[in-house]
């Protein structure tokens, strides 16, 4: 029997630290050899929820949701756009490990420590999400913070929100000790808790100790931002029923999703060099750009960051891709796998158009499965959907096969509306620009 698994995380259209995070437990795992295929799967890049386990051929599936409670995501996001077939089996959220609480707990006390500060001139915010869409967000944070008062190790402890009440600002009034912690219970160092969550404690950018409304607030790294989640992963798969018995690896390149990959062995073997989006692919060798002097990449998360940053691409098939690095590999089952790190699911999908499995879904459909924001889209009409076709998609690789307007032939395939669309289209009909 072959196994997968499947971390699936957030994402973001503004930093790549949110999905880093993830790709991060996604290279550990990978290292350990726990499955025959890992991967992740995100709701603002790719490849969407809705599309990762096309990516899979694995008979036992397990999904960890690398989210810190659960909430409008887990309960309804990720089933909307990925209900469980027979071979799959979810995990508990993240938050919901014990030891998710002890770093919270040492986030704090690190602070206290550092600046040399008491328990009892301190208060702790415990900083959440939180979303209106459920009110069962919330709880994991309030959880946290109460832990927290029982353990007593600071004058006061109050649980605040970026997206839910009480809001984050409203810390200054609910506490009066003259030092306030602030800890994001948030997994990544991305744009929630490097410009939002301090934004709204008033911080300025990049500061994390200052004096504001005649408080002095530290602010702490969120809980993910040092590493250190691979035990946690390990034994929340374990407790959903997954073998995570460490297995030998043969490199940094395997455990990569394999759908597709015999067709895109055999096109590679007959021509002996593949054109694949802005890459050309060889049985030893995978670059970007010409020349004899490319630096060469030798890990995936070295590939990935050469591809997302600098400045940051949601999309890594948008067309300006830096073309200055190339990868040796020393066999064509390397090959495949860079280039399944370069674009996460687009062989799959390219492979199913080619042997006519392709599952394409139009933008109509997409919106009606939506639980939130993305579902008046249902009304989005077929000419304001081919305009901004014209805007979005054309600055990529991919070809739209879902459009309603039928030119979306050649090229590699988007098989259906991706998240920067459609929050490009929703701030098209209600001019509310989609941030995160």
């Amino acid at each position: 029997m072959s196994t997968a698994v499947v971390l699936l995380g957030h994402g973001s259209h503004i930093s790549p630290n949110t999905a880093a995070t993830v790709w991060e437990a996604v290279d550990a795992l990978r290292a350990l050899g726990i499955a025959d295929e890992i991967t992740a799967g995100f709701w603002k890049e790719l490849p969407g929820f809705s599309r990762v386990l096309d990516t899979l051929t694995a008979d036992d599936i397990t999904l960890l949701p690398m989210f810190t409670a659960q909430g409008y995501f887990t309960r309804q996001v990720i089933p909307g756009e990925m209900p469980l077939a027979p071979r799959t089996r979810m995990a508990r959220t993240l938050g919901e490990h014990p030891r998710i609480g002890e770093i919270i707990e040492q986030r704090a006390r690190n602070a206290l420590a550092q600046h040399g500060l008491t328990p009892s001139e301190v208060a702790v915010a415990v900083i959440g999400h939180g979303t209106k869409n459920n009110p069962t967000s919330r709880a994991a944070t309030e959880s946290q913070a109460d832990r927290l008062r029982g353990l007593g190790i600071a004058a006061e402890v109050a649980a605040v929100y970026l997206d839910d009440d009480p809001e984050i600002p409203t810390v200054y009034e609910s506490t009066s000790a003259p030092v306030i912690i602030a800890v994001p219970y948030f997994l990544a160092a991305g744009s929630h808790t490097v410009i939002d969550v301090p934004g709204a404690l008033g911080l300025p950018d990049g500061v994390t100790d200052s004096q504001i409304n005649g408080r002095r607030v530290v602010y702490t790294p969120p809980i993910g931002a040092d590493g250190g989640l691979t035990d946690i992963v390990l034994a929340l798969l374990a407790d959903a029923g997954a073998d995570v018995t460490p297995k030998p690896v043969g490199s940094v390149w395997d455990g990569v999703p394999s759908a597709g990959r015999d067709h895109f062995l055999a096109a590679l073997r007959a021509s002996g060099r593949l054109s694949f989006g802005a890459l050309t692919v060889t049985p030893r060798e995978v670059r970007c750009g010409d020349g004899d002097d490319l630096p060469t990449l030798t890990t995936p998360a070295q590939v990935r960051a050469a591809v997302r940053t600098e400045p940051f691409r949601p999309l890594v098939t948008v067309r300006d891709m830096p073309n200055r690095w190339r990868v040796a590999v020393k066999s064509p089952e390397q090959a495949h796998a860079v280039v399944e790190t370069v674009y996460p699911g687009l062989i799959a999908d390219w492979a199913a158009e080619q042997h006519g499995t392709l599952h394409v879904v139009n933008l109509p459909t997409v919106a009606a499965r939506q639980k939130g924001m993305f579902r008046p889209l249902v009304n989005f009409s077929a000419a304001d959907e081919a305009a901004l076709c014209g805007e979005i998609c054309a600055g990529c690789i991919l070809s739209p096969r879902w459009a309603r307007s039928g030119a979306a032939g050649g090229g590699l395939p988007c098989a259906e509306p991706c998240n920067v669309y459609l929050s490009a289209a929703k701030e098209g009909m209600t001019g509310d620009d989609d941030n995160g």
